[in-house]
Parts: C-alpha cells; sequence; structure tokens
C-alpha cells in the first residue's frame, strides 16, 4: 500500500482510540458527579433504569455496521446511498418497537419511581442506531473523524449539562433528561454531516434489500442481545433482592469496572491481523492465539491489580465517601476483568472461523451461568454476588473458547 494509504489507517485508528479514550474518561466523570450528586440509592435506581434501556437497545442492533459495511464498501455512490436508506429504516423500525416495548414494561410493571427516568433515558433509542448508519458510512470510506466529533460535542455537551444539574441539586430525572440531549446532539450533527457530503442520487426503494439486510442482520443479532443480557444480568437480579443503596455501590464499582475494560477489544484488535487472520495454517493461528491470551492478560492483569490495590483510594477520589461500600467490591470485579481480556483474544477465533453459531452459544452459557450464580448466592453474599456472577459468566465463555481452539 502507497505512503498515504497506511497515513490515513493511521490517523483514522487515532481518532477512534481517542474516542475511546474520551469516552472512558467522560463515563467515569459523568458516574462520579451523578453518585456525588444523588447518593448511593437514587444512583443504583438511575443504573437500574439505564440496565433496562440498555436491554431494549438491543433490539435496535437488528441490522448492524457488521452487515452494513461490507455493502458500502467499493460501491458506487448511488448503490451506497440505496443501502443506506434501508438499512436507516430498517434501525428506525426497531427503534420504535424497542422504545413501545420498554414503555409498555415500565408503565405496566415497573415502579413509579423508575418511569420518568426510563422512558427519557429510552429517548437516546430513537437516535443512536438510526444516526448510526452514517458511522457505517464513514466506516466503509475508513474517515472516522466526523463522527468521533459528533460523539465527542455530545459527550462535551452531557458533560456540561451534568456539571451544572450537580451545582443546583437536581433530581434524578433532569440527569436522565441530559442523556437525552448528548443523543440528539450527537445526532444531529452525524444526519446533517451526511447531508452536506452525500451525493444527490436518487434511492431505489427495493423489497428484496430489506429482506437481505434482515436476513443478514439476524445472523449477528441473537449473538448481541445475550451478550447485552449477559452484561445486564446481575443488576437485573441484584435489584428485587438488596436495597437500592447496595445495589448504587454496586453500580459504582461496576462502572469502574467496565470503563477499564474497554482497552481489552483495542488491544485484542491491534493484535489480530499480524497474529491471528493473516495466518492461512490453523495450526500456526491456534498457537498465535494462546500467545494473544497469554499477552491479554498480561495486559489485563496490569491494569486490574493496581485498580484493586487502590480500589478504596480510586472509589473515594471519583464517588466520596458515600460509598466506601464500593471498594470491596471493585477490588473483586477489577481482578475478574482479566478474564474479559482473555475472553477478547479468544473471541478472534470465532470471528476467524465465521462461527455466528458459536457465538450465541458462548454468550448464552455466560447469561446463563451469571444468573444461576447471581441468583444462588444473592441472598447471601448481597452485591458481592453480582461480581462473582460477574467472573462466573466469562469463565464459562472462556472454557467454551478454549475448547473450539482446540477442537479447530
Amino acid at each position: 500500500m502507497p505512503y498515504r494509504t497506511y497515513r490515513n489507517i493511521f490517523r483514522n485508528i487515532l481518532w477512534m482510540l481517542t474516542e475511546r479514550g474520551a469516552q472512558i474518561a467522560g463515563g467515569i466523570a459523568v458516574s462520579g458527579l451523578l453518585a456525588r450528586s444523588l447518593g448511593a440509592a437514587q444512583f443504583g435506581l438511575f443504573q437500574y433504569a439505564q440496565s433496562l434501556v440498555f436491554l431494549a437497545a438491543s433490539l435496535t442492533l437488528l441490522c448492524g455496521s457488521e452487515v452494513v459495511v461490507p455493502r458500502l464498501v467499493g460501491k458506487p455512490e448511488a448503490e451506497q446511498r440505496t443501502v443506506i436508506a434501508h438499512a436507516f429504516v430498517l434501525r428506525l423500525a426497531a427503534a420504535a418497537v424497542a422504545y413501545t416495548l420498554l414503555t409498555i414494561y415500565v408503565l405496566g410493571f415497573a415502579e413509579s419511581n423508575l418511569v420518568a427516568v426510563t422512558l427519557w433515558l429510552g429517548v437516546a433509542l430513537w437516535f443512536r442506531e438510526p444516526s448510526g448508519i452514517v458511522i457505517a458510512w464513514l466506516q466503509a470510506r475508513t474517515f472516522n473523524r466526523p463522527s468521533v466529533t459528533a460523539n465527542l460535542c455530545g459527550l462535551a455537551a452531557k458533560l456540561a449539562l451534568v456539571a451544572v444539574l450537580f451545582v443546583t441539586h437536581a433530581d434524578v430525572t433532569a440527569f436522565a433528561v441530559v442523556y437525552a440531549v448528548e443523543a440528539i446532539v450527537a445526532a444531529a450533527l452525524l444526519v446533517r454531516y451526511y447531508v452536506t457530503h452525500s451525493p444527490k442520487t436518487v434511492i431505489v426503494w427495493r423489497r428484496s434489500l430489506l429482506l437481505e439486510l434482515l436476513r443478514s442482520g439476524a445472523v449477528f443479532w441473537g449473538g448481541l442481545m445475550l451478550m447485552i443480557l449477559f452484561k445486564r444480568i446481575d443488576q437485573l437480579v441484584l435489584k428485587p433482592i438488596i436495597p437500592l443503596s447496595e445495589l448504587g455501590a454496586y453500580a459504582a464499582a461496576m462502572q469502574i469496572t467496565e470503563n477499564f475494560v474497554l482497552v481489552a477489544p483495542i488491544i485484542a484488535n491491534s493484535l489480530a491481523p499480524q497474529l491471528i487472520f493473516q495466518t492461512t495454517d490453523n495450526a500456526t493461528a491456534r498457537r498465535n492465539t494462546v500467545r494473544a491470551v497469554w499477552l491479554m492478560v498480561a495486559a489485563g492483569a496490569s491494569l486490574a491489580v493496581p485498580i484493586a490495590c487502590l480500589a478504596p483510594w480510586i472509589v473515594h477520589l471519583i464517588y466520596g465517601a458515600g460509598f466506601a461500600e464500593s471498594a470491596q467490591i471493585l477490588r473483586i470485579s477489577a481482578l475478574m476483568g482479566i478474564l474479559v481480556f482473555a475472553d477478547a483474544a479468544l473471541n478472534l477465533t470465532l470471528i476467524r472461523r465465521g462461527a455466528g453459531r458459536w457465538v450465541v452459544a458462548k454468550w448464552l452459557c455466560a447469561a446463563v451461568v451469571a444468573f444461576l450464580v447471581v441468583r444462588g448466592l444473592a441472598p447471601q453474599l448481597g452485591a458481592f454476588a453480582g461480581a462473582l456472577g460477574y467472573g462466573a459468566g466469562y469463565a464459562a465463555a472462556l472454557v467454551l473458547g478454549v475448547w473450539l481452539l482446540r477442537r479447530d
């Protein structure tokens, strides 16, 4: 490849890393302000509402970038515009279904103090995935800067508004509105960029294309839904068993853990091309995957061990004295985070094999194990059961991944 191509790829990766770093730092800052302003009980309520929205959001992933981007790369502008329009319609319809089901659930089954918070947080469903089709278009062009800029502007707006609400001692619903504003700002900037820079070609509506996108997306959709269920099943199971204040302490600890493990896929994806994807021999690919696993374990340990050792100081710095209980939970969840790094390396085997059904099996296994552990231990251990279930779920996923690696 020419030097200019390498330079563009490097710049694209740099922009993505910048966004991920900003999202991690911004997410921790927002969580800290929320926790300090709301207190443990209300923070737990807010995080539970976010878990409900997160589950509903899994329905909007019906036509993901895994399906759209390959259909855009190298295609004429007119064909790209047609694919984007069809994918947008599917995503918008999925968002409508997701928000409707979320509304029915919270109005019919949830406590009254959850309704307004959840519905405001759910407003983001209408904007994130439908406008995310522009991000897929930019990915196909290997030009992520506009999407990064849009997301960072949304994050900046959220940080500023959360800071204002923190100073004015606003209630929990006001903070939920801020999350809706963030999604609207990012979506507006993405749509504006697409309208300004996309060709004004005629869209040819084809029922066959809609069905094709729907069928292709369903292959990935099941795995994504189960992954999201696994990542939120701890809070969903803990909510009726433990006090809200304890759930808030648990959610605070998990916020830190979930933010630091976001580094795992970045490292794994940087190792993948040279170690695994460019290798045609199965035996060599298997050996390289084992090396990648140990490299990822080392990387995870280098982050998890200091976080576990400094847990009381980190919790006090971010959340204040009211969340002292979170420190012990963070110690456990941070060490369990090492398993996330190992799993990110084993995921590369599934990607290389194109094993969609095994992705579904993996996350189903993880979700079932996590549910059983949390449900069985929560009455005795309280919030600590959530961290143990988190680790047990990833351990189950690792066992399946190792079995597939040996079977390859």
